[in-house]
């Protein structure tokens, strides 16, 4: 038995130990979701912040471009008032001179040809020559300058009186070059004025406050952001575009680049393209998790959907003049060194082993005490159940031995009384002798020793007490294996004494007892009366500990819940009525 208890004790305790495990796994994986799922949002305000800034940023960029625009058309009236009218009379030293003078990078004239424009006097004298006719839109600006009207054919740049500025456009002789360009015309000459100068005090501002200098302040305050970049999703799944200046180099217009603006180098084509698209198809934030370049990183996609793109510079060169569609989103992605989440789940599962380690050694000493406190209250109980079986036997014995040393002076007795010829006294006195034996063999019939040695010490208290005690069974030879005889002689027992003590309050002449028992229809049943009644508030707690109905409240109250216990253990029931007396009945399923 003590080898099944521990196999038992040690089957729970591993039992315990793994959905311990379990649930700290469960944890684990929860943890790292809600960590991924933090850092997703963290990066998404970061995004946030990035596409605020960065229009910020840009409406101090458009600030100062509106104040070169406006220079350039102050510069353009001054050449206007220095040069001749006619462009026949303008040499291009003079435009040398003009520039150097008013401090502005380079100055052209154009002239009237055909449907288009030529640059026909300039500073910078590699653009001599150069034809308007395949600059689309911004031909159209010209032609409409060139009638004195107001600018509409072009929606980007500033337009004032006669005068026209676009954004910072890549110069058509040097790609490598941009510039910010002014046109003027009033008709007082026979050419357009086009001052212009580099966009050095923009990338001045920019490397101060603009798009580069955030990304490299927010990068070098969280380490675990590994680059941040501005994706273009019309580049997406194309090939590249190449767009050629007038002088025959090529290069990507900012428009068509893959990426408007940071760096990229943490890159997967296949996964970027896909998380891109999925971001602007359902307007919400997408991630991916992968190794790029020896690193596990997170790259998450923000998509932005602005109509301020024209503001955000990224439309500025010559090479989209022409171009019809509007595009009013891009998308942010920032990518993250993975083993900063890894770090905190590993702690985490560091915290995880530890707990479960010392959950285990906690439980196992519990175990271990449990064991050998539930070890020495069997063996106590063992222990107590015997003795009561003993005990019980006992008192059956010694009134048999009793019976059986009187028996000679039973014989001698019946002798004398013959001799003398009283068979009136003699007919009593054998009558009370066969009674006597009579109670003796119905005890020995009940065909079970532990529960005819229960009633022989009953029968015995109850004569002590003044009790008439009966008892009556049936089908009882055949008493069932799987039912202990320690554990009915236990909840008999109980409700014997129970029924003793509550008898005990009344007059002798009413204190009678009842105990039946049988075996019927696949169930032991065993049935205790008693006269007297219980009250029905006590009765429907009569059973649980503590609860007595003895005077003062004296005794523990045990007897019952104990054997509840018993009853409940063979799967059976007891229940208490008042049914012309006090009723208590035991029915347990036992096999057939």
């Amino acid at each position: 038995m003590r080898n099944v208890y521990t196999k038992v004790t040690l089957l729970l305790t591993i039992a315990l130990i793994a959905l311990l495990i379990a649930n700290n796994l469960i944890y684990y994986f929860i943890s790292k979701e809600k960590l991924e799922r933090q850092e997703v949002d963290n990066l998404k305000s970061q995004a946030q912040a990035i596409h605020n800034i960065l229009d910020h940023s840009r409406e101090g960029s458009a600030y100062v471009e509106r104040l070169v625009g406006e220079k350039l058309r102050a510069v353009a009236l001054a050449i206007r008032s220095r040069l001749d009218p006619d462009i026949d009379n303008v040499t291009n030293e003079e435009l040398d001179a003009l520039a150097r003078e008013l401090a502005i990078d380079d100055v052209t004239l154009l002239t009237k040809e055909g449907e288009g424009f030529v640059l026909a006097r300039s500073s910078k004298r590699e653009e001599i020559g150069l034809s308007t006719n395949k600059w689309g839109l911004w031909n159209k600006v010209f032609l409409e300058l060139y009638e004195k009207k107001n600018v509409t054919a072009i929606r980007w740049g500033d337009a004032l009186d006669h005068y026209w500025t676009g954004p910072y456009s890549v110069s058509d002789t040097n790609a490598e070059e941009f510039y910010k360009y002014g046109y003027y015309y009033d008709g007082t000459t026979n050419y357009i004025i086009n001052p212009f100068v580099s966009n050095a005090s923009i990338r001045q501002y920019e490397q101060t406050i603009g798009i580069a200098s955030i990304i490299g302040s927010i990068t070098a305050s969280d380490p675990s952001i590994l680059e941040i970049a501005g994706f273009n999703p019309t580049a997406l799944g194309r090939e590249r575009v190449v767009a050629k200046t007038s002088s025959g180099q090529t290069y990507t217009p900012r428009y068509y680049a893959p990426v408007f603006f940071g760096t990229n180098a943490y890159a997967h084509e296949e996964l970027d393209e896909k998380e891109i698209r999925r971001a602007i198809e359902t307007k919400a934030s997408t991630s991916y998790k992968a190794d790029v370049n020896g690193r596990t990183i997170l790259k998450t996609f923000i998509p932005v959907f602005t109509d301020k793109i024209d503001e955000l510079g990224l439309v500025t060169d010559n090479s989209v003049r022409e171009l019809e569609q509007n595009l009013d989103y891009y998308v942010i992605g920032i990518a993250i060194d993975y083993r900063s989440i890894q770090n905190q789940l590993n702690g985490i599962l560091l915290e995880m082993g530890m707990i479960i380690l010392l959950v285990t050694v906690v439980c196992m000493l519990l175990l271990l005490l449990l064991n050998r406190y539930f070890s020495r209250s069997k063996d106590q109980t063992a222990i107590e159940a015997q003795a009561t079986y003993v005990e019980e036997m006992n008192v059956l014995f010694n009134n048999i031995r009793e019976q059986r040393h009187d028996f000679v002076n039973h014989i001698n007795t019946i002798h004398a009384l013959a001799q003398v010829g009283k068979y009136g006294e003699l007919r009593a006195y054998t009558q009370e002798v066969v009674g006597e034996i009579h109670d003796i063999n119905e005890m020995l019939h009940i065909g079970n020793p532990p529960l005819a040695a229960l009633i022989q010490s009953k029968l015995v208290q109850a004569q002590r007490k003044d009790i008439r005690f009966t008892y009556a069974f049936s089908n009882m030879s055949g008493f069932p294996q799987g039912v202990r005889s320690v554990d009915f002689v236990r909840m008999l027992g109980n409700l014997i004494d129970n029924a003793f003590d509550e008898v005990a309050k009344v007059e002798p002449e009413q204190r009678t007892v009842e105990l039946t028992g049988a075996i019927e229809a696949g169930r032991l049943r065993f049935i205790v009366r008693n006269a007297g009644s219980i009250d029905e508030a006590v009765m429907d707690r009569i059973f649980e500990s503590g609860v007595t109905t003895k005077p003062g409240g004296r005794n523990s109250g045990l007897g019952l819940p104990i054997t509840l216990a018993i009853v409940r253990r063979y799967k059976g029931t007891i229940k208490v009525e008042n049914d012309n007396g006090v009723k208590f009945t035991i029915e347990i399923p036992v096999a057939s």
